[in-house]
């Protein structure tokens, strides 16, 4: 093989890479043959030479052979073997004419691929973009390739989808000297238009089309299957192939330009409509991006549906021919080669600019966002040329036909310009605004909790966790771990309330106790272990607040209530979400014409409702539907809390290791999925006839049962019920509860059928076993009431609240009494409530008891 040839067709930096020489981007390294403390070996792509500008250093310049024979300190002949087997080169079959080198972009991408995979800072920069490497096709090139390293790498391909070119992003430099493309790029990104495409997507950039790559398949609806989307490397950047792919478009009914929101990307999006109107007939248009944004900064800081938005309301190119402008510009009508929205300046949002090539326009005060079936501004309209004429100032609603007429004739007498030409301004300055305020309506709007996307690692680490022998265990152990004190039952009831919340029938909590006892306490450390995205905290609520929620916005959603009293206003439409799954209120709107008309406002579940409160009885309808947990208010309790305090105070709590357990309840949340769940021993299951509404009772039971179950879901076999096909003869899908599942529940809700059972509210219950403590401790059959308030310290009113309940359910009996002490008290019955307990322990043992036969018979 030729030297010549060698030397065509080998890179100085492929060949420097092979050497170990470090270069950077600058095309610098440190050179080999002198001690360099700063980089002073230069390299040259253009001449493939590299030269070693040190005064001390006699390596000078070389080439590729000449770089080998140094740096191994081997003979020429030896360096050109040592080329030849390292780039695999093999004899040209064309000896007079150098060979060029080919290489395969295919190959080269599938290696990036790999190498994203193991590349965690890659990958971190991805999703810092809100991109999931998952589902793009994204390599990356660490220093595996000479050229673009450090850069995510995207495929661009040829009309075969064949890949022909890449393109780079740095991830080091994201700010300047960021983008990068191979030597006579070609291709297209994301792939070459498919013949039947209708509608054509324009970009910016590849970061960019990427985006929308990835939002067509997570927002339904976004775009058809016959939209396709097309990288410009940017505003500049629409080459020969992207002009052949849209010639060969035969179905092509619209191009729709999505560039940047500023100057320089509207500025592209002309030029752009200007180039397209010269090859094809179709419909142009522009999405109208937001000032200072671009589509991937989009993503990043609004919802998804932004982008539903703003495509909606893209704004239609209108171009008109030599003639029909010469003809405009006799008439002073506003030539039409533009956009119908020209500019409108936002930076100041009280004092807005409007500004069409005739008119200048200032909104004083900007606009109202509210009430979309008016547009009250104040306007100073100024003529853009003739300083000298004064300006016009007006206040008028421009959904007013009579009000906008009458401002156009004063504006062209006042100003100097047709009436025409006011008209066109007034209808530009509408439309704009209008985009203005939808605008600014998305961004009002809380940002959507986006779902975590968990690495394969951390998917693989949260699969084992729900797979672990012992998972109720584990999972109290790792709840406890997060700072909570005491409350084991507790915790756990709420943890799998909580966790229902993705089943099509959740569960409900209500914390009960007195203040300051940590009731909201316990509802907001539990909560903090569910995702972000799947839940809902609220302080306070107007009355129909939860009828203007969106109609799918709640759905599995966990609603946590601070304090009931908070929100007395939502109770009705609260218990409608949680017994019926949905709400729906019909209202009365005005047009923008002034004609009444209904519409209906639905919002639909289910949800899983959690709340707190001193006052059980009052919310007692909310209850009734709830799971009641009473907060352990004992002395052991407040030396647990307190000893907890003092070690907080004193920095002995690892609160990064509690904040590592949980984002990993957090993903354990996020791995469950729905799942039928049935329970083949319900006919087993009967309710103590002790307890009160039994039927609500009983179902709070099952679907507990049922969520221990839906919590085990990855240790269960997957059963099939062929009589309910599902349109693939598999049939429905279902899990089925154990008798374990079965036992843990009966374990967690004892005290639960118990409260259920009382005719007591709990906080009298307390206080009534409290009482019989006390006179059992002091060998006492009756008692004053001062006394019992002094012995027990309590406040004058609750202790007065409680005997009259007492007295009223006949738990005490009055024997009298005197004006100096009051009524005297005793005890009718002092073994009623361990009664109470033994008859339901007995009833559940009886029914485990059942279900252990019925399950060895099976």
């Amino acid at each position: 093989m030729e030297i010549a040839e060698i030397k065509s067709r080998l890179s100085i930096l492929a060949v420097a890479d092979k050497l170990g020489i470090a270069v950077n981007k600058y095309r610098k390294a440190l050179c080999p043959f002198h001690d360099d403390k700063r980089p002073s070996l230069q390299f040259s792509e253009d001449k493939q030479i590299c030269t070693c500008f040190s005064s001390g250093c006699s390596a000078g310049t070389m080439d590729a052979i000449s770089l080998v024979e140094k740096k191994l300190n081997v003979t020429t002949h030896e360096a050109i073997q040592w080329l030849q087997q390292e780039f695999n080169l093999t004899e040209s079959t064309q000896k007079t004419e150098p060979a060029k080198t080919e290489v395969n972009y295919a190959k080269v991408f599938n290696v990036f691929e790999g190498s994203l995979k193991k590349s965690e800072k890659a990958q971190n920069y991805l999703k810092g973009r809100n991109l999931n490497p998952a589902s793009l096709e994204v390599g990356f090139n660490g220093t595996a390739w000479p050229q673009m390293k450090h850069c995510v790498i995207f495929p661009l391909k040829d009309k075969d989808d064949k890949i022909v070119s890449l393109y780079g992003r740095s991830i080091i430099n994201d700010k300047e000297n960021n983008h990068y493309y191979t030597k006579d790029r070609t291709g297209v990104y994301p792939r070459w238009p498919r013949s039947g495409t209708r509608t054509l997507v324009f970009t910016e950039s590849v970061i960019d089309a990427a985006t929308l790559e990835q939002l067509r398949f997570n927002i339904e609806n976004l775009f058809t299957e016959a939209t396709q989307i097309l990288a410009c490397y940017g505003t500049n950047g629409f080459t020969p192939d992207h002009e052949q792919a849209v010639k060969a478009l035969k179905y092509l009914e619209e191009a729709i330009i999505f560039f940047d929101g500023d100057a320089a990307g509207r500025e592209g999006a002309k030029k752009l409509s200007e180039k397209l109107q010269s090859i094809t007939n179709v419909k142009l248009s522009m999405v109208n991006c937001p000032e200072g944004e671009d589509i991937n900064s989009l993503l990043q800081s609004h919802e998804a549906d932004i982008f539903h938005h703003l495509i909606k309301n893209r704004i239609p190119f209108s171009f008109s021919s030599e003639a029909d402008q010469q003809t405009s510009t006799h008439h002073h009508v506003a030539p039409s080669a533009h956009l119908h929205i020209d500019k409108l300046h936002i930076n100041n949002p009280e004092l807005l600019f409007y500004e069409n090539g005739v008119l200048n326009v200032t909104v004083l005060g900007g606009i109202k966002i509210s009430g979309l079936d008016r547009l009250r501004v104040t306007l100073k309209l100024e003529h853009k040329e003739k300083n000298h004429l004064l300006p016009l100032r007006h206040n008028l609603d421009l959904y007013n036909k009579g009000q906008v007429d009458q401002l156009c004739t004063q504006a062209a007498q006042s100003l100097d310009i047709s009436t025409p030409e006011a008209i066109y301004a007034m209808a530009g300055l509408t439309t704009a605004l209008e985009e203005y305020r939808n605008i600014r309506l998305e961004a009002l709007k809380p940002k959507k909790e986006d779902k975590r996307i968990m690495s394969e690692a951390v998917k693989r680490e949260t699969l084992d966790y729900l797979k672990e022998k012992e998972l109720m265990k584990r999972t109290l152990q790792d709840i406890i771990s997060t700072g909570i004190v005491g409350e084991k039952l507790n915790c756990m009831i709420a943890w799998l309330t909580y966790t229902s919340r993705k089943r099509e029938k959740p569960l409900h909590l209500m914390c009960l106790g007195a203040s300051g006892v940590g009731k909201t306490y316990l509802q907001e450390k539990i909560g903090q272990l569910m995702p972000e995205e799947d839940k809902l905290e609220i302080t306070t609520l107007s009355e129909n607040a939860f009828y203007y929620f969106g109609q799918e916005e709640l759905k599995h959603k966990l609603i946590l209530i601070e304090d009931l009293d908070g929100a007395e206003n939502v109770l009705y439409p609260l218990r409608e979400l949680q017994s019926k799954t949905s709400i729906s209120k019909t209202v009365t709107l005005k047009d923008n014409k002034g004609n009444l008309k209904t519409i209906t406002l639905k919002v639909e579940g289910p949800v899983s409702v959690s709340s707190c409160t001193t006052r059980e009885k009052l919310y007692e309808d909310n209850a009734n539907r709830c799971i009641l947990l009473y907060i352990d208010t004992s002395v052991e309790q407040d030396k647990r809390i307190m000893e907890h305090q003092q070690k907080t105070s004193a920095g002995l709590i690892n609160r990064n290791e509690e904040s590592k357990i949980k984002e990993k309840l957090k993903n354990v949340q996020r791995l469950l999925r729905p799942v039928t769940v049935r329970n083949p021993y319900a006919q087993y299951i009967n309710l103590p006839e002790a307890v009160f509404k039994p039927r609500r009772t009983m179902l709070l039971l099952l679907s507990f049962i049922e969520t221990i179950t839906f919590y085990h879901q990855y240790q269960r076999e997957v059963k099939h019920d062929y009589s309910l096909s599902s349109g693939e003869g598999r049939g429905e899908a279902y899990i089925e509860s154990t008798v374990q599942d079965i036992e843990y529940a009966f374990k967690l809700l004892k005290e639960v059928l118990f409260s259920k059972s009382d005719e007591l509210t709990g906080a009298c219950r307390k206080f009534f076993e409290q009482l019989k403590a006390h006179l059992k401790k002091e060998k006492k059959q009756s008692f004053y009431s001062a006394a019992i308030r002094k012995a027990l310290r309590m406040n004058p009113n609750n202790l007065k609240r409680y005997l009259m309940e007492l007295s009223r359910y006949s738990y005490l009996k009055i024997n009298g009494g005197n004006k100096f002490k009051g009524y005297e008290y005793q005890i009718a019955n002092e073994q009623e409530y361990e009664q109470l307990k033994s008859d339901i322990d007995q009833k559940l043992e009886t029914i485990l008891q059942a279900i252990k036969e019925a399950d060895k018979k099976v």
